[in-house]
């Protein structure tokens, strides 16, 4: 009997094996990456931002693993730092935002709009951490693409050009908070 337990181990080992191997070719890991690409979204969806923070890191990385193109690689850079900036964690954030955006840059064929996202979040966590100046540089850069953001997209940005607006109102780039109240009014 303890040679039959032996060999029954050795055979789970050897499936076990064989599973992780097979788990770890692109397109398996690329399945892995959209399963926890949409368990990341759930979760945010139910609040539970850690787990969806959990989700998003995993999915990026299996991304990786995978060579997945400069387009997905983005977005799971980018919905990662979203999940960051929710969480409060700014810094975090604006790492992240700033490779969805080197990555969103490099893509081909680019896309405007994901440009443009990435530009006003990125924005939003340099404000957060009280770096408007550098933020405004960002959303300023944004402006020419907003008109090809979803209109939730255009929604959010409106809100990131209103504070910027008000912050800026009264100091040396008084002009630009005016430039974006406008766009922002524009946008609503």
């Amino acid at each position: 009997m303890k040679h039959l337990t032996l060999k029954h181990h050795g055979i789970t080992l050897l499936c076990a094996a064989g599973l992780l191997a097979a788990c770890t070719t692109p397109a398996s890991l690329t399945t892995a990456s959209n399963e926890q690409y949409d368990a990341c979204n759930a979760a945010e969806l139910k609040g539970q931002l850690g787990e969806a923070e959990l989700a998003c890191v995993q999915a990026l990385r299996m991304a990786e693993q995978a060579g997945a193109g400069a387009d997905i690689i983005s977005q799971r850079q980018y919905n990662l730092g979203r999940i960051k900036r929710l969480q409060g964690k700014n810094a975090e954030a604006e790492t992240l935002y700033r490779q969805a955006l080197a990555t969103e840059e490099a893509a081909q064929p680019r896309s405007d709009a994901r440009v443009g996202r990435r530009l006003v979040e990125l924005a939003s966590a340099l404000s957060a951490q009280g770096k408007w100046q550098e933020g405004s540089t960002y959303l300023e850069r944004a402006l020419p693409l907003l008109p090809k953001l979803s209109p939730a997209a255009r929604g959010y940005a409106a809100q990131v050009l209103q504070q910027y607006a008000k912050q800026l109102q009264g100091g040396p780039q008084a002009a630009l908070g005016q430039r974006f109240a406008a766009v922002a009014a524009g946008l609503q």
